[in-house]
């Protein structure tokens, strides 16, 4: 919303009068354009701007880009309004490049992040000259450290433990040449023990029946469950385009496995063939999971091994792996009594390089005594795309494309711009379209949050070797931060000043003070979001969640404010291990803060 400052509302009244536009027509000293994003109300005057002055009392700069006036409102008189974007649709740069193809990512701690790749001819190269395969990628420097890895990562799958270690599990088949040299990694299990001194590396032995899954799974799916343990499901036997009935591994286990373990077959996965590969797997708040894969889902518990409820079919079409969707758990509120609702969007038509991909999206929630699919549009066809949990809550949807489906020169017309979807929105307002980015980003590309509150985001390798030339699509490398339009008001971010326990148990009160730096233009609306990132790969965020704490004012002194905050109830709601949790005032989020929650 528009600040307007010192406006009684009987001048209000009178500027709203004076014939502000949204310069649908074009604005006059723009050259008879439409104002660009950056600035995009015409005065009175013929200028463009995003001041009160620009836009007037009648039109929202966080709203009017492209010719449509939305005008703003204040909730009651001497109420105080919004801070404004400056950049109502967000804005990306290239920060860094990846050294690998991006794709798999994993934020192991508040500085680092993991990216891997499968064994190929990469630009960073090991000590012995070959290509390496995977690097920590520090996010202050924007720098690059080569790992050394003995199994290949291609197509893995990973879930954090209670401690905060990750385990990455699955992969491909070995491949030696000159260039690159790696061993099968379709069974094996890594460890990864974060570090802020660039000393861990991997922690691997392949030899070990412990430390290999039961079975091959390529595109598996791993979820960390309430106990702390990791859910394993799903992939095939080998690599390969789509899912046949011989390569089908329809079956779960748990990390740690007990001695002599065996895995567990569901029914789902078979029912679900042949779009059946990267599964989407969420814990739930009465303890049991939910299982997505093609059109399907169902309910199920995991130590009875019982399906506890079978699910409608989402209408429109397949969307899992390699007619891939977008799939995300809306961030949970306890004033809704944590009320666990599932976003599914896009997919594709069909198995085929032609094949549209899908526009619709699917809503589902999972505390009504019979769930059914809500369905919405998208602005456009996506194939292929991330949903990233943002600070505010919102989901973000980037990168993808909108024919084809997921593979080696499979897809092709990329999206460039991003969508943001408000889940507190009604039905048919819920969707606004970004600013785009110039980078094609479709096969093996990535995106995540940051504790920053921008978005990492890289990959995209249509390619099945790395190639630069003679390819519609070459492997990118480059990395881009996308700021999103939160973080360019003129309201400064809040800032957590109390030091949040390192450590926090279920149910537990803490004191947050965070100064919010101005209380004379904005009144203060905090909320506190706590969330993990997981692990991503093919545009499935494995343990991605969020939820808003329960918080309590008990003092306030200027700027500074006190809280007492309460960690979530149970680990149904948030399963044990890597948290972050950001301070939001007005829409506006700090930096978050690293805990463990176990």
């Amino acid at each position: 919303m528009v600040f307007i400052r010192k406006l009684g509302f009987a001048l209000v009244a009178t500027v709203i009068a004076a014939s502000w536009s949204a310069d649908a027509a074009g604005c006059k000293y723009n050259n008879g354009f439409v104002c660009p994003q950056e600035t995009p109300c015409c005065s009175p005057h013929g200028h463009c701007g995003n001041s009160p002055l620009a836009c007037g009392a009648g039109c929202d700069a966080s709203a009017s880009f492209k010719g449509v006036c939305e005008r703003y409102t204040v909730a009651a008189a001497g109420g105080k309004p919004k801070p404004v974007p400056s950049l109502p649709k967000g804005s990306f740069k290239v920060v860094g490049d990846t050294g690998v193809a991006a794709q798999h990512i994993a934020l192991v701690s508040p500085t680092k992040m993991l990216i891997l790749d499968k064994a190929e001819n990469n630009p960073a190269k090991l000590p012995d000259g070959t290509a390496a395969y995977n690097v920590e990628y520090d996010l202050t420097t924007n720098q690059y450290r080569v790992l050394e890895v003995q199994t290949n990562t291609f197509c893995s799958g990973g879930g954090f433990l209670p401690n905060g270690t990750l385990i990455s599990g699955g992969g491909a088949e070995a491949r030696l040449t000159h260039t690159f040299k790696t061993g099968t990694g379709f069974q094996s299990l890594r460890m990864w023990e974060p570090c802020e001194d660039a000393s861990c590396n991997w922690i691997e032995n392949p030899q070990d029946p412990m430390w290999q899954m039961t079975g091959n799974r390529w595109y598996v799916s791993f979820t960390t469950l309430p106990t702390g343990e990791l859910f394993i499901l799903g992939g095939s036997n080998e690599s390969l385009a789509i899912n046949r009935e011989a390569t089908n591994n329809p079956t779960f286990e748990l990390y740690p496995k007990p001695a002599g373990y065996q895995p567990v077959v569901l029914q789902f996965m078979i029912d679900a063939m042949p779009y059946n590969l990267y599964p989407n797997v969420y814990s739930l708040s009465d303890g049991n999971i939910y299982i997505f894969a093609n059109q399907k889902s169902m309910i199920y518990n995991v130590q009875r091994q019982e399906v506890i409820k079978s699910l409608p079919d989402i209408p429109g079409g397949a969307r899992s792996y390699p007619l891939t969707g977008s799939h995300v758990l809306l961030p949970l509120d306890p004033a809704k009594n944590y009320a666990h609702e599932i976003l599914v969007c896009g997919g594709s038509e069909a198995w085929s390089t032609r094949a549209r991909a899908i526009q619709s999206c699917g809503r589902i929630n999972l505390n009504d005594a019979d769930p059914q699919w809500e369905m919405d549009q998208m602005p456009t066809p996506r194939l292929m795309s991330d949903a990233v949990i943002l600070a505010d809550g919102k989901i973000m949807l980037l990168n993808g494309a909108q024919v084809g489906y997921a593979g080696f020169l499979r897809a092709s017309d990329p999206i460039y711009t991003p969508v943001v979807y408000d889940p507190e929105a009604p039905l048919g307002q819920r969707w606004t379209e970004w600013v785009p980015s110039n980078i094609a980003r479709m096969y093996h590309s990535v995106a995540m949050l940051l504790p920053d509150g921008t978005v990492f985001v890289a990959g995209s390798n249509q390619n099945s070797e790395v190639r630069f030339e003679n390819v519609p699509f070459p492997t990118e490398y480059r990395v881009e931060s996308f700021t999103p339009p939160y973080l360019t008001t003129d309201l400064p971010r809040p800032e957590i000043l109390s030091e949040i326990p390192a450590q926090l148990k279920y149910d537990q009160e803490f004191e947050v003070t965070i100064d919010v730096k101005d209380t004379e233009r904005y009144e203060p609306d905090i909320t506190f979001m706590f969330g993990r990132r997981g692990f991503v790969t093919h545009s499935t965020h494995m343990s991605q969640r969020m939820t808003k704490l329960v918080a309590k004012k008990v003092s306030e002194e200027g700027t500074k404010i006190t809280y007492t905050v309460s960690s979530p109830p149970t680990a149904n709601l948030m399963p044990p291990g890597p948290h972050y949790i950001h301070v939001l005032n007005n829409g506006v989020p700090s930096h978050a803060d690293y805990l463990i929650l176990n």
